[in-house]
């Protein structure tokens, strides 16, 4: 449906007085502007939160929208408006531009999202990368905060033979001069000095659908449905068309009630209440802030706070000091009855509840007395031991309730670290009278872990690589949840057949509210077959399944496996396991069995597999998983309740994948009362 109708309903309104934007003279910088810092400008702009993709909807809404180096055919950007395409439905060709495949329709979420802000009147942050070109300038960042828009028009064209949708974004505040506007340019007409200007808008005769004219060259049917689409006069459009003036001059009438959700630039630090229990722990508490001295985002890194410069961001070749701001928040630790709901209600021993969907585990109330020892078996794979923790367990000095207020106080060094290491051009954003460029490189790049995390002992790496604190310098909180660990892997290895291994590396994760680790394996070389975790806090729930690879018998690019194990409940198994047992016998050889299972494996779709084991995990409880092959062959994730959680496991490292000056981290003594007897 062509909505352009709205041009003369929607309503303008300015923003707080004194919000002007000024450009700078282009600075040199110092990193290649390939790399990204999109992760940063996300988390401070409430209204941008699009990681990827240049339309950031939610709620069915269009809040933020960024113009970066493909806007499509047929787009343009003055200081005042702004017509560029609708994200969706391309790919791009060998020469890396952006070709529409599908049709795009109202059902399309970020089409339907600009048609739902256009109809409300809801104002859209916009957001120009330096790889944009329509300005036919450098820009001064790699990302660069434009202003507040409202969408008057989103209509469709015929795009390669597609139906491509397009949308216009007018300027929200017209009295002030935009930043990006070219240097010497006049400033605004004050609103009430400009003629008014509609556009010009006509009926087509065969479908008797309304649509404006957009371009010089001839009035267009904007419905797709319609036979007289995309031509004028009958005839296919040109494709070098030239915008209408009156379309592009046209302005809808001011509205004082039009006004943004969100600050253009939010000052999060300002909302914070400090004495509040829980508000450092909060969601929002983890997003990042702008910096108030220098106007970049940054991004929340540390438990305790902001840092505007870390110690992975040197000073620039310029001999410039990087900006040395920082707001560390006062922790105002969390009670257990904030994080757990029937805390001082739970039972002595608890109950075991099953899903009839999920494994049952094998029952042990003896051995670990006081403890449940629940031991979930996977065949030929390994085993997962869940020790259930207590009330009772959990209140004694020195257990699982102390240590839980110790780990939010101290100084352990928690800190989120980057998925990827690349150098970077930091972020900026516009504040309310200047615009100011950190010309520093950074090796901080990508998306931050949804948790903090330290490291003592021998190094680890898994999804990020986390410096490791000697134990030496550990506190005696970590020593002491070092010796539950090590405690809970010697009784969950007895019995097995296998050498206990001591670990010798502790990892402390810590999760505000909303975070969480989605589904990983601890499958890296360097590791022994057993680890151990310590939860405390809020619940949370472990769910283990198989690897896709595994389950399917193919890769996702569907690539056989050189060789199947054929695990116990994986798809097709029992003709997998057929043909597996005829090439070993040396009945087919192996052209054939590769053929005959491809042919096996196309019967149903493939998916990823079902979970196979669920289990919730409760403040003090501790769950072992053992087996070489579990980590080869599963995947598990942790999805903790709405409240803070920490996480304590504890592995062996193998010795000769370590270099030689980290061996001494791993070294350490337990004092007697460091070392636990499982009481």
């Amino acid at each position: 449906m062509v909505l352009q109708n709205q041009l003369r309903n929607q309503l303008m309104a300015s923003l707080p007085h004194g919000l002007r934007f000024v450009i700078p003279e282009p600075i040199e910088t110092l990193a290649d502007p390939v790399f990204k810092c999109r992760p940063e400008l996300c988390d401070a702009l409430p209204w941008f939160r699009a990681v990827q993709g240049g339309s950031y909807h939610c709620d069915h809404l269009c809040w933020g929208f960024l113009l970066d180096a493909d806007c499509g055919i047929r787009s343009y950007i003055d200081e005042e408006v702004v017509v560029t395409r609708v994200g969706g439905g391309c790919t791009k060709d060998a020469e890396g531009n952006l070709i529409l495949v599908r049709d795009q329709g109202s059902d399309d979420s970020a089409v339907s999202s600009l048609i739902n802000s256009m109809n409300l009147k809801v104002p859209v942050g916009l957001i120009i990368g330096d790889r944009n070109t329509l300005l036919g300038r450098k820009l001064p960042h790699r990302y660069n905060v434009m202003d507040y828009f409202r969408v008057t028009d989103v209509w469709y064209e015929g795009i390669g033979g597609k139906v491509g949708a397009k949308v216009r974004f007018e300027k929200l505040n017209l009295s002030t001069k935009s930043w990006w506007a070219a240097k010497g340019s006049a400033a605004p007409v004050p609103y009430h000095q400009r003629p008014e200007i509609q556009a010009e808008i006509n009926d087509c005769a065969a479908c008797h659908t309304a649509s404006p004219r957009i371009y010089n060259e001839g009035w267009m049917c904007l419905q797709p449905t319609c036979d007289s689409f995309w031509k004028i006069h009958g005839f296919q459009p040109p494709v070098d068309l030239t915008f209408h003036p009156i379309f592009i001059e046209a302005r809808t009438p001011r509205a004082p009630e039009v006004v943004p959700h969100h600050d253009l630039v939010p000052n999060l630090l300002a909302t914070l209440e400090e004495d509040g229990e829980g508000v450092s722990y909060s969601r929002i508490a983890w997003k990042g802030i702008v910096c108030p001295r220098c106007q970049k985002c940054i991004s929340r890194k540390y438990w305790h706070g902001w840092k505007c410069t870390d110690e992975l961001s040197p000073i620039s070749e310029k001999g410039e000091t990087s900006c040395t701001f920082e707001k560390m928040l006062t922790v105002q630790p969390v009670s257990l009855r904030y994080v757990i709901d029937d805390f001082g209600l739970g039972p002595n021993k608890r109950a075991c509840h099953f899903d009839p969907r999920f494994a049952v585990p094998d029952i042990d109330d003896e051995t670990l007395f006081p403890y449940r020892k629940l031991t979930y078996r996977i065949p030929d794979v390994g085993s997962i031991t869940h020790v259930v923790a207590n009330r009772i367990i959990n209140s004694r000095p020195g257990g699982p309730n102390d240590l839980f207020r110790q780990v939010q106080v101290a100084d352990f060094g928690l800190r989120r670290y980057p998925l990827q290491q690349s150098v970077g051009k930091r972020v900026n954003v516009l504040s309310k009278t200047i615009l100011i460029l950190l010309t520093d490189k950074t090796t901080v790049a990508g998306t931050l872990t949804a948790h903090f995390a330290v490291n003592y002992g021998m190094p680890y790496k898994y999804i990020v690589s986390v410096d490791s604190r000697p134990f030496t310098d550990a506190p005696d909180e970590i020593l002491r949840a070092f010796g539950r660990l090590t405690w809970a892997t010697e009784r969950a290895v007895a019995g097995s057949g296998d050498a206990f291994l001591p670990p010798n590396e502790l990892l402390m994760l810590g999760y505000f509210e909303d975070m969480k680790i989605g589904y990983h394996d601890d499958g890296e070389s360097s590791l022994g077959p057993t680890i151990a975790t310590l939860s405390l806090g809020a619940r949370s729930v472990m769910s283990i399944r198989m690897k896709y690879k595994y389950y399917n018998g193919l890769s996702k690019t569907k690539t056989l496996l050189k060789d199947d194990p054929v695990l116990v409940g994986c798809r097709m198994e029992a003709e997998r396991r057929s043909l597996k047992s005829q090439l070993a016998k040396g009945e087919i050889d192996q052209t054939t069995y590769d053929s005959l299972r491809r042919k096996v494996l196309q019967k149903g779709k493939c998916g990823e597999a079902p979970i196979e084991i669920k289990m919730e995990l409760n403040h003090g409880d501790l769950v072992v998983m053992h087996g070489e092959n579990l980590q080869k062959y599963y995947e598990h994730a942790v999805t903790p309740d709405k409240k803070l959680r920490f996480a304590l496991t504890a592995r062996y490292i193998k010795p000769d994948h370590v270099e030689s000056e980290h061996l001494p981290k791993g070294e350490f003594t337990l004092t007697p009362d460091q070392i636990y007897d499982g009481k």
